[in-house]
C-alpha cells in the first residue's frame, strides 16, 4: 500500500475482504496530494492476498460449438482463463499486444510504460501467454471501488494472464486466434467509453492492475 494507510478488517466475517481509504487532494494534471503522509504522489497504489479455495483446474478445452460459452463470474481466489475467452500470444509479440489494448482502452503514455514494465518480470517467464481484460462491471464486484465526490468518468483496466505450455498450444485454437485479432476488440469487451475517458474536462479516475 503506498503513501501508507490504515487496513480496515471486517467484523465477524473473514469472507469480506479488508478495506482501505485515502483521502487527497487531487489537481487537474493527476497530481495527488496524500493528506496523511503529506506527500505529493503520481498514483496510489494497492495490492491484495486471496484465500485460494480447494477447486481442481478447469479444463483446457474448447467449446463443442462455436456459439457455445463458457459461464464466467470472476473470483480472485480462483481466477479462470480458458481458450474461449482469451487471446494467446507468444512472449515477443505480448507486449506490443498490450500495449495495443492499453491505448484502445485509453491508457495514456505513462500509464501503458508502467503497466508493461510492472508486468514484464511476470510475462517473461513464459514462452506463451494467454490473457484477457475484465468487463468493468465484473471486476468492480471482486474489488469495490468508492470515491467521493463521484468521478464523471472512472477506466478500471484489469488483466488475468497465464503461462501456456508448448505442449498445450493446440487446445488454445480460439485464444490464437483471437490474439490475431486487433488488440482494440476489447475496448468492447470492458466496455469503455474512450470519448470521455480523453475528455480532459471532467472528473476522471483511471484504475490498472492485473493478476497471474
Amino acid at each position: 500500500i503506498y503513501p501508507p494507510t490504515a487496513i480496515t478488517a471486517p467484523v465477524g466475517s473473514k469472507s469480506l475482504g479488508q478495506t482501505i481509504a485515502w483521502t487527497v487532494d487531487a489537481q487537474p494534471d493527476g497530481t495527488l496530494w496524500d493528506q496523511v503522509t503529506r506527500r505529493e504522489v503520481a498514483y496510489l497504489f494497492w495490492e491484495a492476498h486471496t484465500n485460494p479455495k480447494l477447486l481442481s483446474s478447469p479444463p483446457v478445452t474448447q467449446p463443442s460449438s462455436p456459439a457455445e460459452t463458457i459461464p464466467y463470474t470472476f473470483d480472485p481466489a480462483s481466477p479462470i482463463l480458458t481458450p474461449s475467452h482469451s487471446a494467446l500470444l507468444p512472449f515477443d509479440k505480448v507486449t506490443e499486444y498490450i500495449d495495443d489494448a492499453l491505448l484502445a482502452l485509453g491508457l495514456h503514455t505513462e500509464a501503458r510504460t508502467s503497466f508493461i514494465t510492472y508486468w514484464l518480470p511476470d510475462l517473461s517467464k513464459h514462452a506463451f501467454i494467454a490473457l484477457r481484460f475484465l468487463p468493468q462491471d465484473e471486476y468492480e464486484k471482486a474489488a469495490p471501488l468508492n470515491i467521493i465526490p463521484i468521478p464523471e468518468v472512472v477506466t478500471r483496466v484489469f488483466m488475468l494472464f497465464r503461462g501456456v505450455e508448448g505442449s498445450e498450444i493446440e487446445l488454445w485454437d480460439d485464444a490464437a486466434e483471437m490474439g490475431r485479432m486487433d488488440a482494440s476488440v476489447w475496448r468492447d469487451f470492458v466496455r469503455i467509453d474512450t470519448t470521455k475517458v480523453h475528455d480532459k474536462s471532467l472528473f476522471r479516475v483511471l484504475e490498472w492492475g492485473g493478476m497471474e
